[in-house]
C-alpha cells in the first residue's frame, strides 16, 4: 500500500509539474483534489495534506519572526508546493527573499522576491505587503542605477585628479612625512571599522548566550555525546573569559562550532514542541552570527591588506584574525 508520505511526494511533484508547464493556468484547489483522488488519495489524506501545508506556513512564520530568513523561505515554499493557493505562504516567500537580499547581498533573491510578489498580486491585487515589497525593490533598483551613474561620474573625475597628482609627483619632491601620516589615518579608520563590526558579532553572540540556557533547561536526558560537548563548551568559555580581545576571536569561532554541534545533536534526539521553538530561536542567532561574522571578515580583509601593503612603518598596528565560525 502506498504510504501517506509517498502520496504527498507524488502530489508535490504533480503541483510542480503543473506550475512549470501551465504558468498561466493554475488548477483550482478542487481540480487539484480531483487529480489526487484519481491517484488514490483518500478524503482523509487530502485533509492531512492541507493541514500539513498550514503547519508548514506556521513554521515558516516562526522562522521569519526569529530572522531565519532562508529557512522561512524554504519552509514557505514547501507549503506552496502542497497548497499552491496558500497566498500567505507566497507572500512570506517574497518577504523572506527580500530580507535575504537585504542582509546577505544575494542578488538572485532580488529576482525571487519580485517574482513571488508579482504572483501574489495576480491572485490578490489588493495585497498590501506584496505592493510594499515591489515598491521597496523598485527603490533598490533605481538607487543601483543612480550609483552606477555616480560611479561613472566619479570615475571620470578621479581619472583627472590622478593625472594631476602624477604630474605633481614628477614635478615636485615627495613629502614622505605627509604620506606616512595619510597611511596612518587610513589604518586607524580601517581598524575602527573592524572594531565596530566585531562589536556587532559580540551583540549577536550575547543573544545566543541568552537563549542556550533555556534549551538546557528543557532537555532532560543526558548522553555521553552531549556531556562531552558541554564539557568542551565550558572549557572554551573559561578560556575566552581569560583571553585578550584578539585571542578571543578564534576561541569564539570554536565555541560557535561546538554550540552548533550540540544543538544539532539535541534536535535529532528530541521532538518536543517547546524544544523546537527554542531551537528555532537559536538557529536565528546562528544565522545572525554568520551574517555579522561575514561583515567582520570583510572589514578585517580590507584592514589586513592595507597593513601588508603600506603599514610596515607602523608596528603598533597588527594583523587581525578572521572569524571562522559557521
Amino acid at each position: 500500500m502506498t504510504t501517506f508520505d509517498e502520496k504527498l511526494s507524488k502530489h508535490i511533484d504533480k503541483v510542480i509539474a503543473i506550475q512549470n508547464s501551465e504558468k498561466e493556468k493554475m488548477l483550482s484547489l478542487e481540480e487539484l483534489k480531483e487529480v489526487d483522488m484519481s491517484l488514490g488519495v483518500t478524503e482523509e489524506e487530502w485533509t492531512q495534506m492541507m493541514e500539513k501545508a498550514d503547519s508548514e506556513l506556521a513554521l515558516a512564520n516562526n522562522h521569519f519572526y526569529y530572522k531565519n530568513y532562508t529557512e522561512a523561505y524554504n519552509t514557505a515554499e514547501s507549503a506552496v508546493f502542497i497548497n499552491p493557493h496558500l497566498t500567505q505562504a507566497l507572500v512570506l516567500m517574497a518577504d523572506s527573499a527580500l530580507k535575504i537580499y537585504e542582509t546577505e547581498d544575494k542578488d538572485e533573491y532580488f529576482n525571487k522576491a519580485e517574482q513571488h510578489a508579482k504572483e501574489v498580486l495576480k491572485r490578490a491585487p489588493a495585497e498590501n505587503r506584496a505592493i510594499e515589497i515591489i515598491a521597496t525593490l523598485n527603490k533598490y533598483r533605481f538607487s543601483e542605477k543612480a550609483k552606477k551613474k555616480t560611479y561613472l561620474r566619479y570615475g571620470i573625475i578621479a581619472t583627472g585628479v590622478l593625472i594631476i597628482l602624477l604630474s605633481l609627483i614628477f614635478l615636485f619632491p615627495k613629502n614622505e612625512r605627509a604620506k606616512d601620516q595619510s597611511v596612518k589615518y587610513e589604518l586607524i579608520e580601517a581598524e575602527e571599522d573592524v572594531n565596530e563590526k566585531w562589536a556587532q558579532v559580540e551583540n549577536v553572540i550575547a543573544r545566543r548566550n541568552q537563549i542556550i540556557p533555556q534549551l538546557f533547561l528543557l532537555v532532560n536526558q543526558e548522553s555521553p555525546q552531549t556531556d562531552g560537548l558541554k564539557n568542551e563548551i565550558e572549557e572554551l568559555q573559561t578560556k575566552i573569559s581569560e583571553a585578550s580581545k584578539e585571542n578571543q576571536i578564534p576561541l569564539q569561532a570554536q565555541l560557535q562550532e561546538k554550540y552548533q554541534a550540540l544543538t544539532t545533536l539535541i534536535s535529532s534526539q528530541n521532538n518536543s514542541e517547546n524544544i523546537k521553538t527554542v531551537l528555532i530561536q537559536i538557529e536565528g542567532s546562528y544565522n545572525r552570527i554568520s551574517v555579522e561574522g561575514k561583515r567582520y571578515n570583510e572589514a578585517v580583509k580590507n584592514y589586513n591588506v592595507l597593513l601588508k601593503k603600506r603599514g610596515s612603518e607602523f608596528p603598533e598596528f597588527q594583523i587581525k584574525p578572521y572569524f571562522k565560525g559557521n
